[in-house]
């Protein structure tokens, strides 16, 4: 009898403050397909100037896990809990952990991590430089055009500053459905952590 595939998915889990890249060595030492995304931001000291490297979202790593290795994560130190809605874990598009990759590999442009409630704009693609190819949406904040990403999840947005130029229009705001904002996630990880049950995902 064949046995199906085990299906993976992409999730995001909630950290204890100052143990992401600890985590996500452990992580890769058990195998476990993660990603942790990392910026360099330049910190200044009384004496002297210094790159460092900080996760780009405080306490939150992403893992791609199937039903077989979704507890194994959880017994990992460091690690409080998937980020969850309702009290199931919310697995996340690739699309989006693609779009991450692609934002945050590109050190030279301006981006901006923020857990606002932006309005929405209109859909859109670039058609050319580092971002080719990133589907988002263009907004204006603070008289700048920027290509915005939402991770729905966990209720974070991405940015960077693009120009009209660079963007084709694909879907106009006014067709877009704005109820589904995503941000009734952005807090999901507190009620997890006031429950003990913890729902494995389908093994469809």
């Amino acid at each position: 009898m064949n046995q199906k595939k085990p299906e993976y998915a992409w999730y995001a889990l909630y950290t204890k403050v100052n143990n992401e890249k600890k985590i996500f060595k452990n992580l890769q030492e058990e195998n476990i397909e993660s990603y942790l995304p990392i910026r360099k931001s330049l910190r200044q000291w009384s004496d002297r100037k210094k790159w460092i490297e900080e996760p780009l979202f405080r306490c939150y790593l992403f893992v791609r896990v199937s039903y077989k290795e979704f507890f194994n994560v959880l017994s990992i130190p460091g690690v409080v809990c998937y980020v969850s809605f309702g009290g199931r874990p919310q697995s996340i598009p690739d699309d989006q952990i693609m779009n991450i990759k692609t934002l945050v590999k590109q050190e030279e442009i301006d981006l901006t991590v923020s857990k606002e409630r932006l309005k929405k704009g209109n859909k859109a693609e670039v058609l050319v430089g580092p971002l080719k190819g990133l589907k988002g949406e263009i907004v204006e904040i603070s008289g700048q055009y920027r290509i915005l990403i939402r991770i729905e999840t966990m209720g974070f947005c991405l940015h960077a500053n693009i120009s009209k130029e660079e963007v084709k229009i694909i879907e106009s705001e006014s067709d877009t459905d704005e109820e589904n904002s995503g941000y009734k996630h952005q807090n999901s990880f507190l009620q997890k952590r006031k429950s003990n049950h913890i729902p494995i995902p389908a093994d469809n």
